[in-house]
């Protein structure tokens, strides 16, 4: 049995928390799909770089914000039956605007304010298909969006 495996570089991929209740993400064409989608900040680590290195320089490079406060929240495998890359997921929160610093591959991207609870219904509704998007929102969640727990209760 024949298994490819792809060889990619890991990436990190950034949550950014604007204020207390908006995300910053960007609309994003790609090429493979031919299309648009609305993504996290995210972008390949380079050599000797670290992930939470790559994970600033990503979030000023594609929207032109920094953090002033940074919260690793774990990593995953985006495509496992394909690659052992790793996408490293970070929280950026106290968001300060500064310049775009984009590569010229992303021209036309550009950045979306979303309040939270938005993208979140984006998300559960089908709408954010960009896999290591829907991973980080889902591992940020209950940092970012808690969700009221329904009170049962017993009758006798």
């Amino acid at each position: 049995m024949v298994h490819p495996r792809l060889f990619v570089d890991d990436f990190s991929i950034v949550v950014p928390v604007l204020g207390r209740d908006k995300l910053v993400m960007v609309w994003n064409y790609r090429h493979a799909i031919q299309g648009w989608e609305l993504e996290l900040p995210a972008g390949h680590i380079e050599n000797g770089e670290s992930p939470e290195a790559c994970a600033g320089r990503e979030l000023e490079e594609e929207t032109g914000y920094s953090a002033g406060s940074w919260k690793r929240l774990g990593w995953f495998h985006p495509s496992p039956g394909l690659s052992s890359q790793r996408a490293y997921a970070y929280l950026a929160r106290r968001l300060k605007k500064g310049f775009l610093h984009r590569e010229p591959y992303e021209l036309g991207m550009e950045v979306r304010i979303l309040e939270l609870r938005e993208a979140y219904k984006r998300l559960w509704r089908g709408e954010i298909v960009h896999s290591p998007t829907a991973s980080a929102l889902g591992i940020a969640q209950p940092r970012i969006l808690p969700i009221k727990r329904a009170i049962v209760s017993r009758r006798s």
